[in-house]
């Protein structure tokens, strides 16, 4: 069996053979999609003229480049104006609903008072816990953690943790201490002082100051913003009329120099009411 041979390979052609070829690419003729069928020149305007070179007498044929460009296919493209853009709309006003704007000048409050439903809670490893109970572990808890990439916080307590979404602070798991704990990502944000690294300037006293320094001052901010203070032995209860249910242990005698800075940031995480100034 014979082997068959290679075939030879073509040689490139030089320069000097290609020369007095036209590039093919030269007698391709451009699409012309506002073509009507007509011949060039027959079309009429709306005078009834033809158009064309020939209709306008001051574009004389003495002028080659001119009637050469008025015969060339872009010429017989239609002359189209450019469109106006229409500049965006303001941003419509928000629902009265809304948690978050846009606009910087919406008056109303970012915090919100603390929302207890049945129906939006998660319990795992809980049951039957009282309100106060859920109220006093985010307002006073022993940890916290941030979660869902800033979704929500969990506050520890003992042997309980409530889970806060952020967006309307409604309270949407109770979990046990051990359970929460096993779940918890080995990297988590610590949110422990979340209300109180965002309230401001330190409790020094003076011009500038926002949170109340002394035990009276926060006392009577609390009275101007509608606060009810029950007096007890070791504890009082702070309660609001326009937030039912809502308790908050109150110390009679307080002893941390922070406890007028750390009842601020209570006040504002469970009932939504800021008392800095």
């Amino acid at each position: 069996m014979s082997t068959p041979r290679p075939r030879p390979t073509p040689t490139p052609p030089t320069p000097k053979s290609l020369r007095g070829i036209s590039d093919p690419a030269r007698r391709v003729r451009p699409v012309d999609w506002s073509a009507s069928g007509r011949r060039p020149g027959t079309e009429k305007n709306p005078a009834g003229a033809p158009a064309g070179p020939s209709s306008g007498g001051e574009q004389g044929a003495g002028r080659g480049g001119d009637t050469a460009r008025e015969q060339s296919p872009s010429a017989q493209l239609p002359r189209r104006r450019a469109r106006s853009v229409e500049l965006p709309r303001p941003v419509p006003s928000a629902p009265p609903g809304a948690v978050h704007t846009l606009s910087a000048e919406d008056p109303r409050p970012v915090p919100r008072p603390l929302r207890i439903t049945d129906g939006d809670i998660r319990a795992v490893g809980v049951q039957g816990l009282p309100s106060e109970q859920i109220v006093q572990t985010v307002a006073d808890p022993e940890d916290a953690w941030t979660a869902d990439a800033g979704a929500s916080d969990h506050f520890l307590r003992a042997e309980l943790v409530v889970q806060v979404r952020r967006a309307d602070n409604a309270v949407i798991g109770l979990f046990s201490t051990r359970y929460a704990l096993s779940v918890r990502p080995a990297e988590y944000e610590p949110a422990l002082d979340i209300a109180e690294e965002a309230s401001g300037p330190s409790t020094r006293g003076g011009q500038g100051t926002r949170h109340p320094t002394t035990r009276r001052e926060l006392l009577r901010r609390m009275e101007d913003a509608g606060f009810v203070v029950s007096p007890g032995s070791t504890h009082g209860r702070v309660t609001h009329p326009e937030h039912p249910g809502l308790v908050l242990p109150f110390a009679s005698t307080p002893s941390d120099r922070r406890f007028t800075r750390h009842a601020v940031a209570q006040i504002r995480r469970v009932f939504g009411i800021d008392l800095r100034h």
